[in-house]
């Protein structure tokens, strides 16, 4: 049987992992559902090696597998909460408009420009970077869906057109927090990012007639 000690140790090691900040990014203030659900699984499986006959050294071993089976499974559960609460944020604050779809990458290079010219640095870069979704939607790399999620848009392209994933992910990161994140955006960073995506966007488009 598991000495009650040693169980109470491995509570306490659960909870020091569950404590780092990977497993807080999407807590409440309080108990959080996370912390009352590992609680009661320890109380079961205490209840559970209790009973067992197993040697002191088997036990001991057994006690560890469960806390890092405990912490893989609470990183898991924290994945999926994430997912869920991008998606529920977002949801009334969406990247596209339908009517926005059928704009073409030019016109949103334009937007931008005009918006960087007005002093509007946010709803510029929010123009560039819909000017990257319409290049890679044109060419059928990615399809636009107002529910989807940038990493999403991503994982499309990682598995299409692989040397682009690296520029979307800046790009998309820049993006995330400046229109999110609500972050100060610099004007000098703005138009550095403008004129780089028009570079990559028209330079590909000029080496694509040529061909």
């Amino acid at each position: 049987m598991i000495d009650p000690g040693q169980l109470a140790d491995d509570r306490e090691k659960l909870r020091e992992i569950l404590a780092r900040e990977e497993f807080r990014e999407i807590e409440e203030p309080g108990e959080s559902w996370l912390d009352i659900a590992w609680e009661k699984i320890l109380d079961a499986l205490g209840d559970l090696l209790q009973k067992a006959e197993v040697s002191p050294g088997t036990a001991s071993v057994l006690s560890w597998v469960i806390v890092l089976a405990a912490a893989a499974g609470a990183a898991a559960l924290l994945y999926i909460g994430v997912r869920r609460m991008v998606r529920t944020s977002r949801s009334d604050e969406q990247l596209l408009t339908y009517e926005e779809v059928t704009r073409t990458h030019a016109d949103y290079l334009r937007l931008a420009r005009e918006k960087g010219n007005q002093g509007e640095w946010r709803e510029g870069l929010r123009c560039s970077f819909l000017a990257l979704l319409s290049y890679m939607q044109e060419r059928s790399w990615i399809r636009i869906e107002t529910w989807k999620t940038n990493w999403e848009y991503a994982e499309e392209i990682y598995d299409r057109q692989p040397e682009w994933e690296p520029f979307f992910r800046k790009h998309a990161r820049l993006y995330e927090q400046a229109w999110y994140g609500r972050a100060e955006l610099e004007p000098a960073v703005f138009w550095e990012a403008v004129t780089e995506m028009e570079r990559r966007l028209d330079g590909e488009g000029l080496h694509e007639q040529r061909h």
